[in-house]
């Protein structure tokens, strides 16, 4: 059970680690400090073929430790079923592919914005919004949890936040550099939480 918890903690947000570094090596052109990794799962990306199974591997990492945190002190209620969640949110995200390697999104006032486009845009939004609020939620609601457990789930949960805003003001940059940056710096505070978890319940098994 403890391996168990460990290595789901950890392989969800690895995978798609992996496949944002390897797509964007194989993407002609990419630029990792300003694109964002939904580039590389775009519409005639050549890396769609890596990133799209990487938002589907987070997506399953992120619902079966949710099953594995149910009951543990660092997961109380309502917090593996937003976990579960996310995981749906995040293979709708990856599935519902960009038309192209821009993003258009009509948030930022794109206007050649397709279905598909906007459904990313709807899943995502989801995504980041469940990601800063499920370690906040555990923060405040794990109250059998360790203190230091309970700090950093809430700091995690407010630096997501601070990427997510500071990732949004850059994509309104006419230049649009450094966006890419600001979004991988967000992913890390959000996926962070999961082995922050999965260790967690380790720790406080009985």
């Amino acid at each position: 059970m403890r391996a168990k918890r460990a290595l789901l903690s950890i392989a969800g947000p690895g995978a798609f680690a992996v496949a944002a570094m390897v797509g964007g090596r194989i993407e002609p052109g990419y630029v990792r400090r300003d694109e964002p990794i939904s580039a590389l799962a775009a519409q005639g990306s050549r890396a769609a073929g890596v990133m799209v199974p990487g938002f589907l591997a987070l997506a399953a990492g992120s619902v079966t430790l949710a099953r594995e945190l149910r009951g543990s002190s660092v997961a109380p209620k309502p917090v593996p079923a937003m976990l579960a969640l996310v995981g749906i949110t995040t293979a709708g995200a990856g599935l519902a592919r960009c038309s192209d390697r821009s993003c258009p999104t009509r948030f930022l006032g794109d206007e050649n914005v397709t279905r598909s486009d906007d459904l990313h845009a709807y899943f995502s939004a989801a995504t980041f919004a469940l990601w800063i609020t499920i370690p906040l939620v555990a923060a405040a609601r794990a109250t059998d949890a360790p203190p230091g457990y309970r700090a950093w789930s809430r700091r995690l949960g407010l630096a997501t936040l601070v990427g997510l805003v500071g990732g949004g003001l850059l994509a309104r940059n006419p230049e649009a550099t450094w966006g890419g940056t600001a979004q991988r710096v967000m992913l890390t505070s959000a996926l962070a939480w999961y082995p922050l978890a999965g260790f967690g319940a380790i720790s406080t098994a009985p």
